[in-house]
Order: structure tokens, then sequence, then C-alpha cells
């Protein structure tokens, strides 16, 4: 019931309040949109389904978390996803690393307003890695971090 906002504890005896399917729709369709990256859905994030995890951004002052998943690694394979646990968008020029050049798409931004018209819909264009390291990576890019919000980037 999560999808539709369900509160409380499930029980089987206690039925799912169907009515939340169409008052939250935005959110079951956020839902169904991580299902389908998870499961590598369209062939380019497949190490979200990988044993590999680096954590290699952690920026307490900012409140910017920044990881890297991988199976076998490469294109269509390492994903990074990045979450603002901040109620505050930060700038376009913040910087993370990436693991490899070129662009990086972004696959998901839980700041759209298709999920909730109380979400800020700031837009966060595809990211382009640079040879600058950070963060103990190879390459970097700079994008915006919307407030409360996570990205997932992949390449194809």
């Amino acid at each position: 019931g999560q999808e539709i906002l369900e509160d409380g504890y499930f029980q089987d005896t206690d039925p799912l309040d169907w009515s939340k399917l169409t008052t939250y729709s935005g959110i079951h369709l956020m839902y169904r949109d991580l299902i389908r990256l998870r499961r590598n859905w369209f062939n380019n994030t497949r190490g979200l389904r990988g044993q590999h995890i680096n954590v290699f951004h952690v920026n307490n002052s900012n409140k910017v978390v920044a990881f890297h998943r991988w199976d076998q690694g490469g294109a269509g394979d390492d994903v990074v996803v990045v979450s603002n646990f901040r109620n505050e968008n930060r700038p376009a020029n913040y910087r993370i690393g990436l693991p490899r050049p070129g662009v990086w798409k972004v696959r998901f931004n839980s700041d759209w307003s298709g999920y909730s018209s109380d979400f800020g819909n700031v837009w966060v264009p595809d990211v382009t890695a640079t040879a600058t390291p950070w963060n103990g990576l190879p390459f970097s890019g700079t994008l915006p971090k919307p407030a409360y919000s996570t990205l997932i980037l992949s390449q194809d």
C-alpha cells in the first residue's frame, strides 16, 4: 500500500483504500518508475541489480549523498544515485564524481511534478562527465539538486 500512501500496518483483514490510487496516482507512477529502473526494464540500469556499491560522496553540511551501483560495470550497467536531504535546492554547479566519461542521462528525478503537484519540478539536464577527478572517481560533472530529492543517472 505504500505506492498509494496507505498508512498503518498491513493486515489482511483490513482492505486497502483503493480510492487512494486515484488520489495519489503520481506517487503510484513514481513507484512504477523506480521498480522499472530496479528491474532494468530499459536495459540501462543493470547496476541496480548488481552486488557492488561505492558510497563516494557524503556532504554532511549540504546533506547530499551519492553512490555508485554496478554489476559488471560499463554503459547500461553503471548507475549513480544522488540524494539531497535538505529543504533547499542546490545550485546547478554542484559537482559529483562519476565512474566513466561521457553523457549520464537522468533516468529518474523524484522532484518531477508529475509525481505530485507539491513537488518543485526542478529540471535536471543530462550530465556530461569530464576528466576532472572528484570524490575518488576519475571523472565528474555538475548538476542542480532539487530540495528533498533523489536523482538516478546512467549511460546508454
